[in-house]
């Protein structure tokens, strides 16, 4: 089929179906850029100075269809379903223009983006930043991404839904304003990324590596975060109602004014997670550990009305303040706790541990009331008794 015959986007997805290449759509690209493509991508890749097969080259989709095809003489792209090709590497796009790129569907498993973890770390700031992709709002929906390089890309308003994304190495990238929707990250290293105001809807990231990742304000409502480790990561507002975090590691977490509403945390680590103001009602807490080394988690002013927190560890947790209607708290560890100013009206404490947990009025301490009030304006400078309210206390 010549590219003379048609320019119709159909007729060369058939014409790419009937070779085997589902994932195609373009015509092919005429020999010149075949040449120049060829050529650049000899290129031996040099780290020091910055040097990769398409650095600072404008591709397109019809480009990478090409690439993608020919890829290491002909073997093609890699299959990611197959094991023994889970070692082969992918396109290397270091440092390319990928900007407003469609590349929906496209087979990208092993792709450089980025360094790998086992070179960037010896890099220096500057090598980093000379190898990374450009990928601003491109389209990605549906790609297969899986054990690709991206460490420190630019995916900034990129399209994402779908994409296939398992053990990706994507450590500090920046996704900020992205949609991953349905995406899968099943154990993707995302340590120190980007990904404020972004969109994780139903995301898989079971098993994902999130330490000191930036969420603020991120949707992950529904997502499955199961054995997850989002230690000391920035999730102040985010949105994470119905998400599924049973056993994930939220230890020094910042979830200040979160929305955690029916949120599965069972059996999670929150010490000394920051929780002020945040809405944990009806939530799952059973055996989460909400303690620390030196304080519990801080749960001022949060909303854990008809929350379960049965065998929950509270030893020293700080929930003055907080709206405790109806909660769950049989056999929990409340142990030091500190529940001043807190509204336990009809609370269940059957069977609780209460050694000097703290019911009474308070003056809160200067320090603290400037730390709550960030999140809490109205948050009161003298808190009184507890509301025990038709507490069962047995």
């Amino acid at each position: 089929m010549r590219q003379s015959t048609t320019q119709n986007t159909l007729a060369w997805s058939q014409y790419w179906h009937k070779l085997g290449q589902p994932w195609r759509r373009e015509p092919e690209i005429d020999l010149e850029r075949q040449v120049f493509l060829a050529m650049q991508r000899m290129i031996t890749p040099d780290i020091e100075r910055g040097r990769y097969p398409f650095k600072d080259v404008k591709l397109g989709r019809a480009d990478i269809e090409w690439l993608l095809a020919t890829h290491e003489q002909g073997c093609g792209s890699v299959d990611w379903s197959d094991e023994p090709q889970c070692e082969r590497s992918g396109l290397d796009l270091r440092g390319a223009d990928l900007r407003l790129a469609d590349l929906e569907d496209l087979p990208l498993a092993r792709m450089l983006g980025g360094l790998p973890w086992s070179e960037w770390l010896p890099a220096g700031v500057e090598q980093r930043d000379m190898a990374r992709a450009h990928l601003e709002e491109a389209q990605l929906s549906r790609a297969h991404l899986e054990g690709a390089a991206l460490n420190g890309a630019f995916l900034t308003k990129a399209c994402l839904c779908e994409a296939r994304m398992e053990r990706a190495e994507l450590g500090g990238v920046h996704l900020q304003h992205a949609i991953l929707s349905r995406a899968q990250l099943q154990e993707a290293d995302l340590i120190g990324a980007h990904l404020d105001r972004a969109s994780l809807a139903y995301a898989h990231l079971e098993g994902a590596y999130l330490t000191g990742a930036h969420m603020r304000d991120c949707d992950l409502s529904y997502a499955y975060l199961e054995k997850a480790d989002l230690s000391y990561a920035h999730l102040e507002e985010a949105v994470l109602s119905h998400v599924h975090a049973e056993d994930a590691n939220l230890g020094g977490c910042y979830l200040q004014r979160a929305d955690l509403y029916q949120a599965m945390l069972t059996g999670s680590d929150l010490g000394g997670a920051h929780l002020e103001g945040a809405n944990l009602s009806k939530a799952y807490l059973e055996t989460a550990y909400l303690s620390g080394r030196y304080t519990g988690a801080y749960l001022e002013g949060a909303d854990l009305s008809g929350a379960h927190l049965e065998g929950a560890n509270l030893h020293m947790a700080h929930l003055e303040g907080a709206y405790l209607y109806k909660a769950h708290l049989n056999l929990a560890d409340l142990r030091a706790a500190h529940f001043e100013g807190a509204d336990l009206s009809y609370a269940c404490l059957d069977g609780a541990n209460m050694d000097l947990t703290h019911f009474g009025s308070t003056d809160v301490d200067p320090d603290d009331l400037a730390r709550i009030q960030r999140w809490i304006r109205d948050f009161p400078e003298v808190l009184s008794e507890a509301i025990l309210h038709g507490t069962l206390l047995a």
